[in-house]
């Protein structure tokens, strides 16, 4: 007699609920545990901080996010998702449901806009909406090259540890950048592969890309670390834009090969927090808290300088010393330490 088919039970979503009213997030949590047994594995969190390290444990598939919060507002919150985790779907279930906050949510990327005063009646339309939007395929994640750059993307899935393809597609070509857990693992532009691809594809400037579900390469191209490859990358570019060094008076050679390249480099450490010092990541470095004081200090004075002269904030530093290069971002959600060093002589 045939045996009928086995049906595979579908995978229990994920979601992150944060709301500093820890009553309220337990009677939703309960909720949603009680309406779709097995359906949901719930995570709460009462303000930013929790949230962030929840999404850097966890694969997350649905935040859902109040706007009246300390420290970091839901708004607030949403637009650094909306960078960090760029294809996390995030519904904002708020009792201040002003048509304001619901054109400023939605402008910024929320995919729904609930009030919370009406949940009483509308408990089953909720639920019903959280989980077409949980559920939904995670293809389809789509942005323009002039909006953000190619290394944000890459950046924001590999503090994910997401695992995904983004497909790249601009007038001077077309590729892939393979990602596994957080690393990238291949790389593809044309014929060419591996971190000569990675790097062309980082250089590419106009287009447009798209996030999408993984599938695994033919072969592991690539096994150096993401920052060590973003870092490079910047470096070559930097090369490439850099109009060659004049010679001094007197001193031209003509036919010679002109000065020693200048020997390859190497990132030594990465610092990566929040516009108000909250630490999301950190790499090989020595001195985190003193790092984090550094960035704090250099976003004041680039304030200070900007307000003074009457010019646009300064969003990036670059220190150069005899042996280490430090480059440091500002940005008004995240701000960025990396020092590179000379590479080591090979024994």
């Amino acid at each position: 007699m045939t045996q009928p088919p086995s049906i595979k039970p579908a995978r229990a979503r994920r979601i992150l609920l944060v709301d500093d009213d820890t009553a309220f997030t337990e009677f939703f949590k309960e909720f949603l545990l009680s309406r779709g047994p097995g359906a949901w594995v719930v995570h709460t969190a009462d303000h930013y901080a929790p949230a962030l390290a929840c999404l850097k444990e966890h694969s997350v598939d649905l935040v859902v996010l109040d706007l009246r919060m300390p420290v970091m507002d839901g708004v607030q919150l949403l637009m650094l998702l909306r960078r960090t985790h760029p294809g996390l779907p995030v519904v904002v279930l708020t009792s201040s449901a002003t048509p304001e906050n619901r054109a400023q949510c939605l402008q910024n990327g929320a995919s729904l806009f609930f009030d919370k005063t009406e949940i009483a009646g509308g408990l089953e339309k909720i639920y019903a909406a959280l989980e077409s939007v949980a559920t939904a395929p995670a293809e389809g994640f789509r942005g323009m090259l002039r909006q953000v750059g190619i290394s944000d993307v890459l950046q924001m899935e590999c503090l994910g540890r997401k695992t995904s393809v983004l497909e790249v597609n601009s007038a001077q070509g077309s590729g892939r950048v393979y990602i596994e857990e957080g690393a990238i693992v291949h790389a593809e532009l044309g014929t060419v592969r591996g971190e000569p691809a990675l790097f062309k594809l980082l250089a590419l400037a106009g287009g447009e890309f798209l996030l999408k579900p993984f599938s695994k390469p033919a072969r592991r191209t690539i096994d150096a670390h993401w920052e060590s490859l973003v870092m490079e990358a910047a470096r070559l570019m930097d090369e490439a834009s850099a109009p060659p060094p004049a010679a001094p008076p007197g001193q031209e050679q003509p036919g010679t090969a002109g000065p020693p390249p200048a020997p390859p480099r190497r990132v030594l450490e990465i610092v990566l927090c929040s516009g108000t010092g909250e630490l999301f990541y950190e790499w090989q470095s020595p001195g985190v808290e003193g790092r984090i004081h550094l960035l704090n200090l250099l976003s004041r004075i680039s304030s200070s300088v900007a307000q003074s002269l009457s010019l646009g904030r300064s969003e990036r530093v670059e220190i150069e010393a005899r042996e280490d290069r430090v480059v440091v971002l500002l940005q008004q959600d995240r701000r960025v330490f990396v020092r590179s060093g000379a590479q080591p002589a090979a024994p």
